[in-house]
């Protein structure tokens, strides 16, 4: 069922390229001009970091445009015509709002989790504290995992809730967890671990291709809330298919 989901999430997309590339360029641009400008201001100082924190919020924000035109869009796949969509800009109706409130939150948890999982020895005191930190990331993980499919709910026009998500998910924890937990920390690995580890393993060569290396590596940060937006949508859609719970 895992790799069934990827090779429909690659054959929906490419089906609907014409809507998403229409969709999501301005968001893609806009996003990239942001982080562009956001290198560009770092600092030590107190106006820097005040500056990097807004354009933080700002690319948070296109972010989930991308993410929440991907999942509308797939969501809509063999239902919706193609034909004559007009290209669309940065806009922050109900839906938007509703679904960035709630990614939030999710990256909030996520941030939590990540601190548990990063949990230091010398910090947690004792080898039971340090286990139990340890624990209960990995359990948060597994629920962030489940949680998360109120997104692709959201974009498909539900009014669904963490507990909407909570109960889809049920039946299905192992793949909630494969699709929306291990998958996108694969993906982050492969496709930015590797430069960093490029970075630190021959600082030479990385910055004698420096500008290739940013733009690059900078489109790909760009593109991933996409890619696991997609496959999160097709996942959704495939877990509404095979459950009685509707949402």
């Amino acid at each position: 069922m895992i790799l069934e989901t990827l090779s429909q999430s690659v054959s929906t997309v490419l089906h609907n390229k014409e809507r998403l590339l229409k969709a999501l360029l301005i968001p893609f641009l806009v996003t990239y001009l942001l982080r562009t400008m956001k290198v560009s201001v770092v600092g030590d100082g107190l106006y820097s970091e005040i500056v990097v924190y807004l354009f933080n919020i700002a690319i948070f924000l296109t972010s989930s445009i991308i993410c929440l035109r991907t999942q509308q869009i797939l969501d809509k796949h063999d239902t919706d015509d193609t034909t004559n969509v007009l290209w669309q800009g940065i806009t922050f109706d109900h839906q938007q709002r509703r679904y960035s409130a709630y990614l939030f939150v999710l990256f909030v948890l996520l941030n939590v989790i990540w601190s548990l999982c990063q949990a230091d020895y010398a910090i947690a005191s004792n080898w039971f504290i340090y286990s139990l930190m340890l624990l209960l990331g990995v359990a948060g993980w597994v629920l962030f995992s489940r949680l998360s499919f109120v997104l692709p709910a959201i974009a498909s026009g539900k009014e669904a809730s963490f507990k909407d998500a909570f109960e889809l998910t049920r039946d299905k924890k192992w793949y909630a967890f494969v699709i929306a937990g291990l998958l996108p920390v694969a993906l982050y690995l492969l496709f930015i671990g590797l430069p960093i580890l490029l970075l630190f393993t021959n600082p030479t060569l990385a910055m004698g291709i420096k500008f290739l290396y940013i733009v690059i590596w900078g489109g790909i940060i760009i593109v991933m809330p996409f890619i696991i937006a997609a496959i999160e949508a097709t996942a959704y859609r495939a877990l509404i298919d095979k459950s009685t719970v509707t949402i």
